[in-house]
């Protein structure tokens, strides 16, 4: 990217909005600043941590909820995280970690390291309402188009959309047998063409959707809640879009149907994010980090392997990280991950069938 898209302007409903995070597939595809090849040095002292942690943990990864981040130094990968933060927060607002050893190390290495670094860029956020901090994105046999089911739960295509965290990580463990290729998207970008094809439209996206909680509701709340999928905040375009959510929640008993110019406006934004979007690799050992205010991605439908021990297997790290960028009311909605009554936090080196 060159010095110039560096800039970022005051971002206003109806007008182009300049940004770092507004890119192209192409550009992103053949730009590779945001990849960081992880050398020996750092994966050393990531590494060293694991070994000292391990003895106190004594096996049971959710001993590692009761350690602060300084508790956890990182050490020379401290300066990783550092140029993650950057990217994330002020460039492209994408990053890629490229050779963590995850056929070397065993699990339990691997989720201290991961939880480790994911501290020392945020505050981790539970992913569902079984409480799991790092939640195991594979294909477990739900169907997407139940009501409380989600997509990662499934081997089906899914809708370009975002997580319910500033920082989405995830590391993959271990690659389907076909498909699962990996798609990212700008949200600025995409609001930036849909200024030109559909200028009409640009209000229906920036007035309130109702979106479905799955069913994992806190106390207090209603099984939906309510956010626009653009949001011009601070001088900031924060976008938030989940198709899906919005088509479960729109369905549900106390909500209005959706309209047909919501239906459209969303099948004109996926449009252009098909149209805009980069493909990326995706391999054992890769950790993909993303800020969801300006990066949607999703994924394609894929085969896995006959043998369940060599399943696709995401670990997904949900992170609330200070100053990212405004919260959007999507965003704000869950800057305390998911919660449920009765919930514990936990943290498991597998999925267990049938618990979630």
């Amino acid at each position: 990217m060159d010095q110039k898209s560096r800039f970022r302007s005051y971002a206003t409903v109806g007008k182009p909005v300049i940004d770092p995070a507004a890119w192209t597939g192409k550009a992103l595809e053949a730009d590779t600043s945001w990849i960081i090849e992880l050398d020996h040095g750092p994966l050393d002292d990531l590494k060293y941590l694991a070994d000292q942690l391990r003895p106190k943990i004594e096996g049971n990864p959710s001993a590692l909820l009761n350690f602060t981040r300084d508790d956890m130094p990182i050490g020379r990968f401290t300066g990783v995280m550092d140029r993650v933060r950057q990217m994330l927060v002020d460039g492209v607002g994408v990053t890629v970690l490229r050779g963590l050893p995850v056929t070397e190390w065993d699990r339990l290495d691997l989720m201290i390291a991961y939880w480790a670094m994911g501290r020392h860029l945020g505050c981790a956020l539970s992913n569902n309402g079984e409480g799991d901090m790092i939640g195991h994105v594979l294909d477990a046999g739900k169907e997407w188009d139940k009501p409380n089911h989600r997509g990662y739960q499934t081997n089906v295509t899914m809708d370009y959309h975002v997580d319910q965290c500033d920082v989405v990580c995830l590391l993959c463990l271990q690659t389907a047998r076909f498909g699962g290729k990996s798609k990212l998207a700008s949200s600025i970008a995409v609001y930036n063409a849909m200024l030109v094809r559909r200028p009409d439209l640009v209000t229906v996206l920036s007035q309130p959707f109702y979106w479905t909680r799955h069913g994992e509701i806190g106390p207090g709340q209603q099984s939906w809640y309510t956010s626009p999928i653009l949001n011009f905040m601070d001088g900031y375009l924060c976008a938030s879009c989940g198709p899906k959510h919005i088509e479960k929640g729109h369905l549900l008993p106390d909500t209005p149907d959706i309209t047909p110019e919501q239906v459209e406006a969303i099948e004109v934004w996926e449009d252009i994010c098909e149209d805009m979007h980069a493909e990326i690799v995706f391999e054992e050992g890769d950790i993909q980090l993303l800020n969801s205010a300006v990066t949607m991605h999703t994924r394609t439908a894929y085969e896995d392997w006959p043998d369940i021990n060599r399943r696709r297997h995401l670990w997904r790290l949900w992170l609330s990280v200070p100053d990212c960028r405004p919260r959007a009311p999507y965003f704000e909605n869950w800057k305390e991950g998911v919660r449920v009554a009765g919930m514990t936090e936990r943290l498991r080196l597998d999925y267990v069938e049938g618990g979630g």
